[in-house]
């Protein structure tokens, strides 16, 4: 059977894995699937997605006001929004075929 080819998406997370832009939470201990740290470009480019968002979609409008919720949340929160039956992670990657 012929391997397919990786999607756009693999394909940017392999790169941002590479180039140090994330890093599987742990991953000297075996890492984890669902966590990942930030590395040093990581960092920056988070950093300055949040304060340019945060810029024009908080600070630069009078009608809107900032909120910081907590997302660990009752089961029910989390099945009522979907995110029990349809969530994905796709920067998982398989620990036996690495995909």
């Amino acid at each position: 059977m012929a391997k397919s080819a990786p999607s756009t998406l693999e394909l940017i997370v392999n790169l941002a894995k590479r180039r140090g832009f994330v890093f599987p939470s742990g991953e000297i201990y075996g890492g984890t699937r669902s966590a990942w740290d930030y590395g040093p470009l990581g960092v920056e480019l988070k950093e300055n997605i949040k304060r340019q968002w945060w810029r024009s979609m908080v600070t630069g409008r009078d009608d809107i006001v900032g909120l910081d919720s907590s997302v660990i949340l009752p089961r029910q929160t989390w099945v009522a929004s979907g995110h029990v039956n349809a969530f994905t992670d796709p920067l998982t990657e398989c620990r036996s075929c690495h995909k």
